[in-house]
């Protein structure tokens, strides 16, 4: 697909994946709208990188709705929607007083959000003349991490739904992409501590992704990633013994 003039939206744009993204995109020549629910860091991106901003919490229909109607409003058309919110919640399931609120966060915000929003924007998207979706998942989508049984739940949710909804959306013209990042350098990948995991830079992630967008690599598996996918065919219970030992603080 082309990265240059493109009217593109990222969800979770103020910060770590989703900022490196915005920012890359928009140093290619395109508008990049950003929305999330942190609006000063919103206000700190938009200023600094030229991207435009929304304040939106992607989990509310209305808050979508919004986000959709001021791209049509200022330039009618969406040309790739990049859903990228997440939010990882380390906790004991048994325990943990709050379990119930973290899981609801978790999935809407992880699996039904980007879900429910790919469909509303099907109308604007049809405007452009190559509309694209990727969807950010993660490597753990192959192997569970045992002390985010939830979030990885809703990662294996997302791969199984872009690969669905490639199938669908072909005959539409809407191109489905798919990215499954290893840990990465952010907020949430620092909060991690594992012997067996390789921590990837943001820059890095996202060069990677910038390649298999332009290259039309529908399903991109980046860094350690492709080895966790190797490994989960071959021998999945080392593998998810060998996850399992991962620390949260």
């Amino acid at each position: 697909m082309l990265l240059k003039d493109q009217i593109v939206l990222v969800t979770g744009g103020g910060s770590g994946i989703g900022l490196e993204l915005s920012k890359q995109l928009a140093a290619l020549g395109n508008t990049v709208f950003i929305c999330g629910r942190n609006v000063e860091k919103l206000k700190a991106a938009e200023k600094a990188y030229g991207l435009k901003m929304v304040p939106a919490d992607v989990t509310f229909a209305e808050d979508q709705q919004a986000v959709l109607k001021a791209i049509e409003t200022a330039h009618g058309r969406l040309d790739l929607l990049i859903n990228n919110a997440g939010v990882l919640h380390a906790y004991d399931f048994a325990s943990q007083e709050d379990a119930v609120s973290r899981i609801e966060s978790e999935i809407g915000i992880n699996a039904i959000a980007p879900v429910t929003l790919a469909k509303r924007a099907l109308p604007l998207l049809s405007l452009s003349q190559a509309p694209a979706i990727l969807f950010v998942g993660s490597g753990s989508a192959y192997v569970p991490v045992a002390g985010a049984p939830v979030y990885s739940g809703t990662k294996a949710f997302i791969h199984h739904t872009a690969q669905g909804l490639r199938h669908q959306l072909k005959d539409v013209g809407i191109s489905v992409f798919e990215v499954l990042p290893p840990v990465v350098a952010t907020d949430m990948g620092n909060a991690m501590t594992s012997r067996s995991l390789k921590v990837m830079e943001p820059a890095d992630l996202v060069s990677d992704i910038l390649k298999g967008l332009a290259s039309d690599t529908l399903e991109m598996v980046p860094g350690q990633s492709r080895q966790l996918r190797l490994l989960s065919r071959i021998m999945p219970g080392y593998l998810f013994r060998q996850i399992a030992k991962t620390r949260f603080h």
